[in-house]
């Protein structure tokens, strides 16, 4: 999900271990701090954001029809013109695309949209939801990166909930060169509120943004109502945040998502405890090395 307004973050290509204090998942936020020298945190890919963004991506009132689903429009659509997609940072009001979205719904015709929030036909059209799925006729199917087996990916049910499964956003960069793949492990910690939750990697986009379900499992309440009145998925975390992911930790999508949720919890309380638990979490919101580091790694460990 790449949401309007908010900064990027870019990874470093240094090593295994990233700490990055950067400005991503806070509306309006600009600068982005230089990153110390990564470090092997004894199998996890570590990294610190200035707070935490919500993506609902996959939710099935993600996107509704109307407009007025958990995510705005164009936090998954992009305009395009003259032949070149328009990313947020160009378009920061979303004045081109809410322009190319309106007119892509009354002509029917979505070539100058670059939709990727939602599913689409071979027309590039927006799938509604149909008979089977949580809300037919009134809202689009939501995706994510990661998927669901057991169903076709026009059903809302084959991408992964962002109301029901924590999870964690990662850039193909990112997950490229530190081996993380769709369900890697990851636990993020929030310093203030002394609390961590558990996820898995589901969604790509830039880092320090997490599902509506892992935010509230940090305590957080990311759902609030704007200023028309409608519900959303927009009140991200702000100040420190610590991520841990672990590439070699996988915990597979599961059709009975309670079951996997579940699933996620009990791989988490493991690994989070094999790897020094609540008060080396601590440690590592504290600083890049001392408790938190061993050795200097390269990515995928050249």
């Amino acid at each position: 999900m790449r949401n309007r307004g908010r900064g990027l973050i870019v990874s470093s290509r240094m090593g295994l271990v990233v700490w990055m204090i950067a400005s991503a998942g806070i509306a309006g936020a600009q600068g982005v701090a230089k990153a110390p020298a990564p470090w092997l945190v004894d199998g996890a890919v570590a990294f610190k954001t200035d707070g935490l963004a919500v993506d609902a991506d996959g939710a099935p009132n993600s996107y509704l029809v109307d407009g007025n689903g958990l995510s705005y429009t164009c936090d998954g659509v992009e305009p395009i013109v003259n032949g070149v997609p328009v990313p947020p940072e160009k378009d920061p009001h979303s004045e081109l695309c809410h322009k190319a979205w309106v007119d892509a719904l009354a002509s029917k015709d979505y070539s100058h949209v670059k939709i990727f929030g939602m599913e689409t036909d071979a027309k590039n059209t927006p799938v509604v939801q149909s008979g089977g799925d949580p809300l037919p006729g009134t809202a689009y199917v939501a995706v994510t990166s990661m998927s669901v087996p057991g169903s076709a990916k026009t059903a809302q049910k084959h991408w992964v909930d962002a109301t029901r499964i924590p999870y964690v956003v990662l850039s193909g960069r990112f997950a490229k060169e530190y081996g993380a793949g769709l369900g890697s492990l990851a636990v993020v910690y929030w310093p203030k509120n002394d609390k961590y939750a558990f996820g898995v990697y589901a969604d790509s986009g830039g880092l320090g943004e997490s599902s509506v379900k892992l935010h509230e499992d940090l305590g957080s309440t990311p759902v609030v109502k704007d200023k028309a009145g409608v519900m959303r998925a927009t009140a991200g975390i702000s100040g420190p945040v610590l991520t841990l992911v672990f590439p070699k930790i996988a915990v597979p999508a599961a059709a009975d998502t309670d079951a996997w949720y579940e699933s996620i919890q009990t791989a988490g309380k493991a690994a989070l405890g094999d790897w020094g638990g609540l008060a080396r979490l601590q440690a590592c919101a504290k600083a890049a090395d001392g408790p938190c580091a061993t050795k200097p790694m390269a990515p995928n460990g050249k």
